[in-house]
């Protein structure tokens, strides 16, 4: 008898062990889904871009809301568009909608460029938000060539003699549904401020960003700024990933 009982015992700790075991693996998938935006779904024509010049105002992709103003008078727009053009050499019109690296993320067509004219923002469509979890990033190619070189409205960064502290940074702001903060973080999308000027950067490439901080939220707001007033205000994103819980 008291071996059927350890037999027993034996048999329903590895039962319970088993169901923690299962219990906990299904726990995630059970809870949320995967969204990516990476903006391979736009059909775009070779080198071409959507700005928002038919005034929808915004674009969609999965559960994620990108907005967009366009101005006739001026050209331009604030917010987001979508693009595949490729323009890394040229300080010119077409750079405006380029990303530097040539390309979207992990060598795909299309990516998302922000300009800040006035507000840019991403909503998220579920009515309980989303959890972001990653994105990559890079300058626009307006931007960059403007630091490395200067034009007839921005500073070279670094000045004549390299020793200018210049910067260029991104601050991104998560909202709850709520419309609390949920965190903040800056993303220096160049930095000429170190002693050793071998280390000033622009970004050229594709950085991958790290979401996990935000915690769920209603909302992403960007916010462009740099040292020098006439930096062009422009930068790139694509595979902005997250979950969206059950």
């Amino acid at each position: 008898m008291l071996f059927f009982y350890i037999i027993m015992k034996v048999n329903t700790l590895l039962l319970s062990a088993l169901f923690i075991i299962f219990m906990s693996s299904c726990k995630d998938e059970d809870t949320f889904k995967t969204d990516v935006s990476d903006f391979e779904e736009f059909e775009l024509n070779e080198n071409s871009y959507w700005d928002g010049s038919s005034n929808e105002g915004f674009f969609i992709e999965g559960n994620k809301t990108y907005h967009n103003t366009y101005y006739p008078d001026w050209n331009t727009w604030s917010g987001f568009i979508y693009s595949n053009v490729q323009e890394i050499y040229y300080l010119n019109t077409n750079s405006i909608y380029a990303a530097f690296p040539s390309g979207g993320a992990d060598e795909s067509e299309n990516y998302a460029v922000a300009h800040q004219f006035a507000k840019i923002m991403i909503t998220f469509n579920d009515e309980n938000g989303e959890e972001p979890r990653s994105m990559r990033l890079t300058n626009s190619t307006y931007t960059a060539l403007s630091i490395k070189y200067g034009y007839a409205y921005a500073k070279k960064f670094g000045g004549r003699s390299g020793d200018d502290p210049d910067w260029f940074k991104l601050t991104i702001t998560g909202f709850s549904v709520n419309n609390v903060i949920t965190n903040q973080m800056d993303i220096f999308l160049a930095d000429y401020r170190f002693e050793d000027n071998s280390q000033d950067y622009i970004i050229d490439k594709w950085e991958n960003v790290d979401l996990t901080g935000f915690g769920k939220v209603k909302s992403l707001e960007f916010e462009l700024s740099s040292s020098d007033a006439g930096t062009p205000l422009y930068f790139c994103l694509d595979n902005l990933k997250g979950r969206v819980h059950y």
